[in-house]
């Protein structure tokens, strides 16, 4: 029988791996942290997110990226004033029409079938598409003629250059909890987007030259995990810190931030999650930063970041803290303990794991010889029991 903390052994696990998936995105990327904190935070606590920004700040191809380290099905697409509902939801299944006088759409590869979507410019909709996904992301539920069918839709991932001003548009927009928005690199840093972007146009040429090797190598988090860690946010204790939330939305209204009781139920939820991204059963007051991305009103983001300010709560602190040498130390004993399961994908998950904690000690930890050498050790013996097993596959 398992023990609570026996439990509780795995689901941290299983948070540290989802938060290193994270991260992995993060750095691929230059000041784009935050999208990554918030989009992540969203498929884990399976809300939506509204991304604003202008048109080539790499909104899309961070999502992308995104989307690739998850085991689950993805569906994209950029709506314009044109753009038919079959395109999104699927087209007629003309030959049930004709043989059973049934209407339906066939949703194959579609929309309703994908785990994670991603609509660029989705205020660009007509009000029949608008009002089909207002269904999806509400209710989890596709309207196919006369059934209602359960949709797969985790978290629907939205990008936009502005904010609609349109009241039918506005209300819509409000069913996006989460407000990310990003703008073009500060000036000191284009050298480096330069450097990062020329990396992902080589490995979009290769992808392109090879499509059926693209990401063959490339360990994803299952869906079944992070299923298991959306259950698990219910279970994070945030007792602890209702009356400083409590304070702070009193400010936030004082100051005339509009902070609906709906956006508040919720931010429990995104506060929870932000816990178990860190690994703790508790909440924190650091967990509050999450309120920074639930504004609905254009200029109340700078309200709400200037009062967590005044109550020193952090907004999207770097993804990446140098550790201390007793941290990796653990890690490196957890994924040598771990078989994973004894599959071909456990074995191809341990080898990921163990380079990233690698790399993590050759840049933190240069003078911690010893351990850097016991993890390049392990990560060579992983490396080896992944070839005997793919060989023998």
């Amino acid at each position: 029988m398992t023990t609570q903390a026996e439990r509780w052994r795995a689901v941290r696990y299983q948070a540290r791996t989802y938060a290193e998936r994270l991260r992995d995105v993060a750095d691929e990327f230059v000041s784009r942290d935050e999208v990554v904190q918030v989009v992540g935070l969203a498929a884990l606590c399976r809300e939506h997110v509204l991304i604003i920004g202008p048109p080539g700040t790499a909104k899309t191809s961070l999502l992308d990226q995104f989307r690739r380290t998850l085991d689950v099905r993805y569906f994209g697409y950029l709506l314009t004033k044109f753009t038919e509902p079959a395109e999104l939801f699927g087209p007629i299944d003309v030959q049930r029409f004709q043989q059973e006088s049934v209407f339906s759409v066939n949703t194959h590869g579609m929309l309703p079938q994908a785990h994670i979507a991603f609509l660029d410019e989705v205020f660009q909709g007509s009000s029949a598409i608008l009002n089909t996904l207002l269904t999806l992301i509400n209710e989890r539920t596709f309207h196919n003629g006369s059934r209602i069918e359960p949709a797969c839709l985790l978290t629907l991932l939205g990008s936009t250059n502005e904010l609609p001003t349109d009241p039918v548009l506005a209300a819509f927009s409000d069913r996006f909890l989460l407000r990310c928005s990003v703008d073009y690199v500060a000036a000191d840093e284009i050298e480096e987007m330069l450097k990062v972007g020329w990396r992902h146009e080589q490995q979009a040429m290769l992808r392109q030259a090879d499509p059926d090797s693209a990401d063959a190598d490339l360990a994803r988090f299952p869906l079944a995990e992070l299923q298991d860690l959306q259950q698990e946010v219910i279970n994070i204790d945030i007792s602890g810190i209702r009356a400083k939330l409590a304070t702070v939305i009193r400010e936030l209204r004082g100051e005339g931030v509009e902070f609906s009781d709906r956006r508040a139920v919720k931010a429990q939820k995104l506060i929870a999650g932000s816990a178990l991204l860190a690994a703790r059963r508790e909440a924190a007051v650091d967990d509050l930063g999450v309120l920074a991305y639930l504004w609905s009103k254009s200029g109340d983001d700078i309200t709400i970041r200037r009062v967590l300010a005044d109550h020193d709560i952090p907004v999207g602190q770097p993804m990446r803290e140098k550790r201390e040498a007793s941290a990796i130390e653990l890690d490196l004993t957890e994924i040598v303990a771990a078989d994973g399961g004894g599959s071909l994908e456990g074995r191809r998950e341990k080898v990921a794991r163990l380079f990233r904690l690698s790399r993590e000690a050759d840049r933190d930890q240069q003078g911690a010889t010893d351990l850097r050498e016991r993890i390049k050790a392990a990560y060579h013996a992983a490396l080896d029991d992944l070839r005997a097993d793919s060989q023998g596959a």
